[in-house]
């Protein structure tokens, strides 16, 4: 098993350099309490939600919202407000809310785009299905579960919402058996049409030449900003050497304008599911979960150029099934044009064989890419029965790895809070008193200025939490004790 050697000497004070920028620094108020944080690639701003307390809840309401540049410019989005559950959309333009003062029973939501203020009452928008829209976060697209309505989130730009129906005018839709309606609300007139789409080609995705499921084909849905949507569909082949996925762009009023399939082939490996992002996780009766071939592979797009990024797991034996039991052993990423064109691929062995042989659930297995500093990060973490990050950094030009790590940590519940703004359980030996993400050990394993400024903040009485975000302009590091203060620096 290859491990980075993470050693460094403990700093008397707060290791600081020209490396980082403090962008937030603040005291816990009444009515400043952190809610959340997102990033906004297009801007490339930092936004930071913070709030109050809901009366006898563990919610909050989010009461003001300021974007940060990565100098730590601040500019106010909004102030003096009382919204829930805010989230931007992929334009960067809009962003929505859940209205639960009107009712906590009910999804009630108000779309604000520029000076516009847009009301979508539960009445307006009955019958329409947003969980096949995923949310796109840093430019990949986050599958929703598919269980029921789903959320707004995702599903809106500046000028429609989107949902889906079925040939009944209900929400409950059967991909294999049912007609496929694209139902779309338009902000300006709040006029709602509703248009049939011609459905991906069933023989291209089931068969006697696929491989075996128990799960019924499906679908999920990225939505291009306010240009058109994709549909996405993935076949794998019965020996798990082949997947292709399908993506069929449409218009806004249900019209197929194009198909575009990116082929994938491994030799001497195979293609296994992992919570990737890429489809949903599907509840059993038992309480766990389990992955349809959607989760064989998720993609980065870069709204640049269209390349796509492919990226998911590999193992050295096949599953029997789609979301079968298997010792996973590497992972991938294919670049391919936006017009399907394979420009190159990395395989690569995941370091630490013997932490994988005891590893056979793909949904235990959470793998992620994000775009780093004009480069890529993948990262591998093992959330069930041991605790491990693989994280590398992947040369966007040619594929090959600039940077590779593995860390150990372990899963410590007792760290859990009902309620917290950051609520972390994982902690590292090194790192005494503190709790993090896992992606939060990618991040401090492959920037030795970050893990610097960790082993620099003196062991106090409070547990620190720590959650971080990759991006082109660095790394985001979000600090909090979770009782009264917060912090948020930029590593570049």
């Amino acid at each position: 098993m290859k491990r980075i050697l993470l050693s460094i000497v403990l700093l008397s004070s707060v290791y600081l350099s020209a490396q980082e920028t403090v962008i937030i620094d603040k005291k816990f108020g009444e009515k400043d309490l952190p809610v959340s944080f997102e990033y906004l690639p297009i801007s490339q701003k930092f936004v930071f939600f913070s709030g109050e307390k809901i009366t006898m809840t563990g919610s909050s309401f989010t009461t003001t919202a300021s974007a940060f540049d990565g100098n730590g410019k601040e500019s106010k989005l909004f102030e003096n407000q009382k919204y829930f559950s805010c989230s931007y959309s992929s334009t960067e333009n809009s962003f929505m809310n859940i209205d639960i003062e009107k009712s906590i029973w009910t999804y009630n939501y108000k779309i604000y785009i520029k000076d516009q203020i847009v009301e979508m009452g539960s009445e307006k928008i009955k019958d329409m299905s947003f969980s096949y829209f995923g949310n796109i976060i840093n430019d990949v697209a986050i599958a929703k579960s598919q269980g029921g309505r789903g959320t707004i989130d995702g599903a809106f730009n500046d000028f429609y919402l989107l949902g889906f129906s079925n040939q009944k005018k209900k929400d409950k839709v059967d991909f294999e058996k049912d007609d496929v309606f694209l139902e779309v609300i338009e902000f300006k007139t709040g006029s709602r049409n509703r248009f049939q789409i011609e459905k991906p080609d069933l023989t291209a995705l089931k068969g006697d030449s696929f491989a075996k499921t128990e799960h019924k084909v499906t679908f999920t849905c990225r939505l291009n900003g306010n240009d058109n949507f994709d549909l996405i569909t993935k076949s794998i082949s019965n020996d798990f050497q082949t997947v292709i996925i399908y993506k069929t762009t449409y218009d806004f009023a249900g019209k197929k304008i194009k198909m575009i399939p990116f082929t994938l082939k491994i030799e001497n490996n195979f293609f296994v599911t992992s919570n990737n992002g890429g489809g949903p996780q599907i509840s059993t009766a038992n309480g766990g979960t389990k992955l349809d071939g959607l989760s064989i592979n998720n993609y980065f797009e870069d709204r640049k150029n269209g390349d796509l990024y492919v990226f998911g797991i590999f193992s050295d034996k096949s599953q029997k099934k789609i979301g079968g039991s298997i010792h996973p052993n590497g992972y991938y990423v294919f670049k391919f044009d936006k017009d399907g064109n394979k420009l190159w691929e990395s395989i690569n062995n995941i370091d630490g064989k013997d932490f994988l042989e005891r590893i056979d659930y793909a949904p235990g297995l959470d793998v992620r890419l994000a775009e780093y500093k004009e480069n890529l990060v993948f990262s591998v973490s093992v959330n069930d029965f041991t605790e491990f990050t693989n994280a590398a950094i992947v040369d966007k030009t040619n594929g090959s790895i600039l940077k590779s790590s593995f860390l150990e940590y372990n899963n410590n519940t007792a760290h859990e809070k009902f309620s917290a703004f950051i609520n972390n359980t994982y902690d590292y030996k090194e790192l005494r008193n503190k709790s993090f993400s896992p992606n939060a050990f990618a991040a401090m394993t492959l920037n030795d200025s970050l893990f610097k400024y960790l082993k620099g903040i003196p062991e106090g009485d409070k547990r620190l939490h720590f959650s971080t975000l990759f991006s082109n302009q660095g790394i985001w590091l979000v600090e909090t004790n979770n009782k009264d203060y917060y912090k948020v620096l930029l590593f570049k």
